[in-house]
């Protein structure tokens, strides 16, 4: 342990084996690791055979990712029509009533969608990376 760096330490006092399998060997069973003096599992696993180890998200995570990339996905597609409306409602009738402001907010919203697009698309990576782990797949 260099630098003050917490050490991973395999826990191996539950009850039931894990749910996952190596991807690497075959064979061993991921046992989650946690930091020293953390209480909570961590979301990086470690083969007992092996010793291979991979990040794997709970489904916690996963689902926290896709809600609010949903709802934050709805609300920004919203905002972006409602502006988009309006700047083309400008160039219909030729008027420049706060145009730029609108077209801001629209890439503003525009940005805000493709973030909640990624943080989808990261949501649907890692139940690709649990059905990978699964036991029997």
């Amino acid at each position: 342990m260099e630098h003050g760096e917490p050490q991973l330490v395999r826990k191996s006092n539950r009850r039931s084996s894990s749910a996952f399998i190596c991807t690497k060997c075959r064979q061993g069973r991921m046992q989650p690791l946690i930091q020293e003096g953390e209480p909570e599992y961590t979301d990086l696993f470690e083969c007992d055979q092996c010793n291979h180890q991979a990040t794997i998200p709970s489904l916690v995570i996963i689902s926290s990712q896709l809600i609010s990339a949903i709802m934050g996905g709805i609300l920004s597609v919203y905002l972006f029509i409602q502006h988009l409306s309006k700047v083309l409602t400008s160039f219909q009738f030729n008027t420049t009533d706060k145009i730029s402001v609108n077209i801001t907010l629209m890439v503003i919203a525009a940005l805000f969608l493709l973030g909640f697009g990624y943080t989808l698309y990261r949501g649907f990576i890692g139940i690709s990376r649990r059905k990978k782990y699964k036991r029997g797949q």
